[in-house]
């Protein structure tokens, strides 16, 4: 069973799928959705780096 993330700003418990999320190239913000408090913040798997410089071969 996964634990429920609490707000460390107004207490408040909640399942993941209530989290508030934001996304934004390469990262996905997660909030609180009581006080809008920032819970976390997180690299988005399969977006390329801005750095990449992969060319065709």
């Amino acid at each position: 069973m996964a634990s429920m993330p609490t707000c460390h700003h107004c207490d408040a418990t909640h399942t993941a799928e209530e989290l508030t999320r934001h996304e934004r190239p390469g990262v996905v913000l997660v909030h609180c959705p009581d006080c809008d408090c920032l819970l976390g913040r997180y690299r988005r798997h399969g977006d390329a780096p801005e750095t990449d410089r992969l060319r065709e071969a």
